[in-house]
């Protein structure tokens, strides 16, 4: 497994309009074309993921199935894990019997035991290069309750830096020098669409 250092920028779209412009002037380059994002989160009914998200439990992990509206291939099956360590991701492409199964029973987790459907996060990510670093930005965010009508767009954006382990912070703060602050798709989607405060 590949561990990775992962940073958040939550920002305004005009906020977002200023660090492009410095990263771009910096030889930020695009990686390669934008696209549509949409993941369905699972949790357990006691929302164990939500809560150790919230309180930066150590390990823990997402458990999604994303797929690309624009690409007809399917949805791939994801955990994400953050550990002392770092953070890493493991993908398995989804035979769409086995995604719509998963959407009706759940999914079996070992730490977290039966996981089901919980909420749809969408959003725009455009993806960039700069010295080895991805950096992804993250536009258009909604959400979604699996279960109801309920929806909520988002009104921030997020800038993601993505680097190799054992990449400095000082590296990082160089290449962006904005604040870094917690922020989760995931907990922001179960806050707004099932009311649920940690």
């Amino acid at each position: 497994m590949s561990f990775r250092i992962e940073e958040k920028v939550p920002c305004t779209r005009f906020e977002l309009f200023q660090i492009t412009s410095h990263l771009q002037i910096k030889g930020m380059m695009p990686l390669h074309p934008g696209r549509m994002i949409r993941s369905l989160y699972f949790d357990n009914r006691i929302l164990g993921m939500f809560e150790d998200s919230e309180e930066g439990v150590l390990p823990r992990r997402k458990i999604r199935a994303r797929d690309y509206p624009s690409e007809k291939f399917g949805m791939n099956l994801e955990t994400k894990t953050s550990s002392v360590e770092g953070r890493f991701k493991t993908t398995r492409r989804l035979e769409e019997s086995e995604a719509e199964k998963y959407k009706r029973t759940g999914i079996l987790d070992a730490q977290y035991g039966i996981c089901f459907p919980k909420v749809w996060v969408s959003y725009y990510r455009a993806y960039y290069l700069l010295d080895g670093i991805r950096i992804t930005f993250d536009t258009q965010i909604n959400y979604r309750d699996f279960n109801s009508p309920k929806a909520h767009a988002e009104d921030s954006c997020v800038v993601e830096l993505k680097a190799p382990f054992g990449t400095t912070q000082d590296s990082l703060v160089r290449l962006l020098a904005a604040p870094r602050r917690r922020f989760s798709k995931y907990s922001n989607a179960i806050r707004y669409c099932l009311a649920v405060q940690a």
